[in-house]
């Protein structure tokens, strides 16, 4: 879902140059890459280690401006000082730990699940590593979207398949890339759910910025109820419910890839838009919660929501009772 827009702002100069410089920094110390989507997050990154305190879709969408307008000349042409030279260290330490713990949980995953995948499905299993990062790295600075998006093109583009497959593993890695096997195992019912919550929110809340873990959660339960309707493998019981919320948040709120609905997402959105009338009734008596949005930890990427529901997915509600309990 697309955040608010944020880039009829007005640009100060002071950070274009100091953007600019910090870039043309990086530019020399390292070489720039020649994706656009690269260098797009190193633009974020730079903005956000310079302002930590900007919210991600503002980091973002300057980010954007700035490459937009960005020519040779204002790169050969920038002032490069101690800070802005600092500043591109910094950027190159933090995107270059960032790859390692991506590449680390990808080749833990490769030497234990499939050594062989096509270009289209390692994109997608590196996607879905994004929101695990979380669980590798020390420092849980957020990933704006123009980092993600960076540093999946760079990883797609420069992993070694054959080294991965021959690397010693860090035991950490195997972990999380058991919980990778999980997410990808879910693929099926995450697409699902995100075609269901797009649809809800094109019809029931179009100007929904942020997609809330109760709203997703509220899918879910839909879709586990009409799984045939999905051609899903009905025999998928057991669902990591937060692993799904975070990866179907991820898609939705940091990527900002909204799924085209299918039929049956349409049809049980209705479903989904009756449980969150019903819940917002139950609560009203305990103050104004909005039930779609939720609360989502500050990286973005795990879910912090005290109304996401604690009950077994398996379980149905008991009659009567809200569905997002």
């Amino acid at each position: 879902m697309p955040p608010e827009d944020l880039t009829s702002a007005p640009r100060n100069p002071k950070v274009t140059a100091t953007l600019i410089s910090g870039l043309s920094a990086y530019g020399r110390l390292y070489g720039l890459p020649n994706s656009p989507e690269q260098v797009q997050g190193l633009l974020s990154t730079l903005l956000r280690l310079y302002l930590p305190e900007e919210p991600a879709a503002l980091i973002d969408a300057v980010a954007q401006q700035v490459l937009d307008g960005l020519t040779a000349d204002d790169l050969k042409n920038a002032i490069v000082d101690r800070a802005t030279s600092a500043l591109a260290k910094e950027t190159h330490r933090w995107q270059q730990h960032l790859a390692q713990q991506a590449q680390g949980i990808l080749a833990a995953y490769m030497q234990r699940y499939t050594p062989h995948l096509t270009p289209e499905d390692f994109r997608t299993i590196v996607t879905a590593v994004m929101p695990l990062l979380s669980r590798a790295i020390a420092d849980h600075r957020p990933l704006t979207r123009s980092e993600a998006l960076g540093l999946i093109s760079q990883i797609v583009q420069s992993f070694d398949v054959n080294g991965a497959i021959a690397a010693a593993i860090d035991p950490a890695y195997l972990a999380i890339a058991e919980t990778l096997a999980t997410a990808l195992a879910q693929r099926p019912m995450a697409e699902a759910v995100g075609e269901t919550v797009t649809a809800y929110v094109k019809s029931y809340a179009p100007n929904l910025i942020n997609i809330g873990a109760n709203l997703i959660a509220a899918a879910l339960s839909a879709v586990l109820k009409n799984q045939v309707d999905f051609n899903i493998d009905t025999q998928l019981s057991v669902i990591d419910e937060k692993l799904l919320i975070e990866q179907v948040s991820f898609q939705l709120n940091i990527l900002q890839q909204s799924p085209p609905p299918s039929k049956a997402a349409w049809a049980i959105a209705d479903q989904v838009n009756t449980a969150v009338e019903q819940y917002r009734q139950a609560r009203k008596r305990e103050g104004s919660v909005d039930v779609t949005a939720g609360l989502v930890s500050e990286d973005g990427l795990s879910i912090s929501s005290p109304l996401t529901s604690t009950r077994q997915l398996g379980d149905r509600p008991p009659t009567g009772s809200p569905a997002l309990g």
